[in-house]
């Protein structure tokens, strides 16, 4: 039986912060992104030998900005992945692009190095969100982006949205998804603003300056996101994703169906033959970090926050991956991986929350309900 394995790759690279990123970016000067992408590759072929035996299905290249960089170096990464990992001949290959930094000749080289898969960080229709997010572009440029990769033959393209944060409302919302959707993408990834510690949102928050929607403006913006993208003939297939019929993204779904992936670059997380363990944050020690190994053991010692799952948080993680998908998870599934029956060990759980409406059960299938999805980070801490 085929071993699937997924490919992340990080790039920590930005031109400028948003105002609500946590995420592990920065800004650095050119020669540190041809160093890193060097470094990246080194990672690839030295990581290589421990992967025979599993075929690639999916790459994601995020950040950060990927698209900030030269499209060259993007090319010869996916090039070093081709020639020392065995690569499924259909495998889903994405990258995350903004839109003030995806210039045309960039999608002529992703369709060469043979990504058939974008993802552009558009979050808001309206210029002046985009600058209370700290965006680097306006709703035009998104426009001239997403025309452009159309043009060069891209099938299969996400946009980024965010909502409910500060100045935007249920109407301006409803714009956004408008002129969204009257661009037909294939995938709509929508996330509520969660404000983080270290952000400049969060500096405002903590100072009392950040006012975002009342409870009430956030749970019409909710109602507003499912009733369009639903008439529109979007399927909600996860909390935060929408796609149109066969289009759900391959790579996240893996996630939450616990294939196994490895992640290379500055803090990119692994999860490979039951041992979870991440790499070194800081990009310069990163690019200090070495590169040879005499076996499996000595390749983890050099990772950190190495982690080897019990039974038992593998069986966690498998209900609140799995549960994030609108599917749910197979009561036939979990007895296999893992060879009890799930009422056994979360039936009081599922009983409890199926009583209030929020969990179902469809046949051998356990999930949330559209309510229930509304609070699934509520219900998922009590698994």
């Amino acid at each position: 039986m085929e071993k699937k394995l997924e490919i992340y790759v990080h790039i920590p690279f930005c031109a400028k912060k948003c105002n609500y990123c946590d995420f592990l970016s920065a800004c650095f000067p050119y020669e540190d992104q041809e160093n890193y992408i060097k470094k990246i590759i080194e990672e690839l072929i030295d990581t290589s030998a421990f992967a025979r035996g599993y075929t690639v299905s999916s790459l994601f290249i995020g950040g950060g900005t990927p698209s900030l960089i030269d499209p060259d170096g993007i090319k010869a990464i996916i090039d070093t992945i081709r020639k020392f990992y065995s690569v499924s001949e259909d495998a889903e290959i994405t990258i995350e692009c903004n839109p003030g930094s995806t210039l045309r000749h960039k999608f002529v080289k992703y369709r060469e190095a043979g990504i058939n898969r974008l993802s552009i960080g558009l979050q808001s229709a309206d210029n002046e969100e985009l600058k209370t997010l700290g965006r680097i572009h306006t709703f035009e440029e998104f426009l001239k982006c997403f025309q452009v990769a159309r043009m060069e033959g891209f099938d299969n393209i996400n946009v980024d949205l965010i909502n409910c944060f500060p100045t935007q409302t249920a109407q301006t919302w409803k714009k956004t998804l408008k002129y969204v959707l009257m661009l037909r993408p294939e995938h709509v990834s929508v996330y509520n603003l969660i404000v983080e510690d270290g952000t400049p949102f969060g500096e405002m928050q903590k100072e009392g300056l950040l006012e975002l929607p009342s409870e009430e403006e956030m749970d019409e913006i909710d109602r507003i996101t499912k009733e369009v993208l639903t008439q529109q003939r979007y399927q909600r297939y996860e909390v935060s994703n929408y796609a149109k019929d066969g289009h759900e993204c391959r790579h996240n779904k893996g996630y939450w169906t616990g294939v196994p992936y490895l992640g290379f670059g500055t803090g990119a997380a692994s999860y490979f033959e039951g041992i979870r363990y991440r790499n070194e944050s800081d990009l310069y020690k990163y690019l200090e970090s070495p590169t040879m190994f005499a076996g499996l053991d000595d390749f983890l010692l050099s990772k950190k926050e190495t982690e080897k799952l019990t039974k038992e948080e593998k069986m966690k993680e498998f209900m609140i991956l799995g549960l994030r998908l609108t599917e749910g998870v197979s009561e036939t599934d979990f007895y296999t991986r893992f060879g009890v029956q799930l009422d056994d060990i979360y039936g009081e759980i599922l009983d409890k929350y199926i009583r209030m409406g929020l969990m179902k059960k469809d046949g051998y299938r356990v999930g949330f309900t559209d309510r229930g999805m509304d609070v699934s980070n509520i219900i998922l801490a009590e698994f």
